[in-house]
């Protein structure tokens, strides 16, 4: 999401809810993160990372913008060849996230004109999406399951656009079947991916509930109370720049981990 999203601040220091959201998306994939390239013993750390994803998701989907920067491809590009280099192949490795986020953001215009017209065609789109989530994964991290929730996020944005009694308007009615559907897939493809022990599997299920819980009260507006200058400063800056810092945690991680010796951990959890 650009920042040409985001409503007119009245301050340079304003923080918007986007910028919120951006952070604690950011905190969760620094668990994982360090779960992958530093510890691969700790399970737990990549079970609650699994909450950061459905944030980015659901926040381009939400987001008006279909324009996607050059350098999502790019770094898209950049980060799957160094996995391929890291694990010496091309075996298990798909494409980074960037590119399903570039694709996503570039096929939403499609999505709004053509299938959230109707409640079938919607229904018929998060069927099919669902069925590829196997095999879209071996393609792209987050496959089709990333294309879900962005899905949530687009029908949320439509059921404010179109007000209404939030308990009988049909955008509203969609956008919370959507939320549960998508919320259930992601969890299973999760416990699918990474085959996680019941303790585990409480704390991944619970983040990823709690997080798109909350979703699904979202609304883009600058926060009411304002912050000192340090954390508005940090907090504008994640949510300005969030992928450029996901970019960045990936390249330094990755160095610190050839640097200790460590191997890096497969999706379930055990160290390649």
């Amino acid at each position: 999401m650009s920042a040409a999203d985001l409503p007119r601040s009245s301050s340079a220091l304003a923080v918007t809810t986007v910028d919120l959201w951006k952070s604690a998306a950011l905190l969760l994939i620094l668990l994982d993160h360090l779960w992958f390239y530093i510890w691969p013993d700790q399970l737990w750390m990549t079970a609650l990372g699994r909450a950061a994803l459905p944030i980015f998701f659901f926040l381009i989907g939400f987001a008006r913008t279909r324009h996607v920067p050059w350098f999502w491809w790019a770094a898209g590009a950049g980060l799957t060849a160094l996995d391929v280099w890291r694990h010496g192949g091309f075996d298990e490795i798909s494409l980074n996230v960037m590119f399903n986020f570039a694709v996503i953001r570039l096929s939403l215009s499609f999505i709004e004109a053509n299938v959230m017209r109707a409640w079938w065609r919607i229904a018929l789109f998060a069927a099919a999406l669902a069925a590829l989530m196997p095999l879209a994964g071996q393609v792209v991290e987050y496959g089709s399951e990333g294309w879900l929730l962005a899905l949530v996020g687009l029908a949320h944005r439509r059921a404010l656009d179109a007000g209404g009694d939030r308990q009988r308007d049909p955008a509203w009615l969609v956008r919370r079947a959507l939320g549960a559907f998508a919320t259930l897939a992601y969890i299973g493809m999760e416990l699918y991916d990474y085959e996680f022990e019941v303790a585990d599997t409480w704390i991944m299920a619970g983040g990823v509930i709690l997080v798109s819980g909350l979703l699904l009260r979202f609304d883009r507006r600058d926060v009411a109370r304002p912050l000192p200058a340090t954390p508005a400063v940090l907090l504008r800056l994640c949510g300005r720049r969030s992928l450029e810092i996901y970019i960045g945690q990936i390249v330094v991680l990755m160095g610190i981990g050839l640097a200790l010796g460590v191997d890096a951990a497969d999706e379930d959890g055990d160290e390649r």
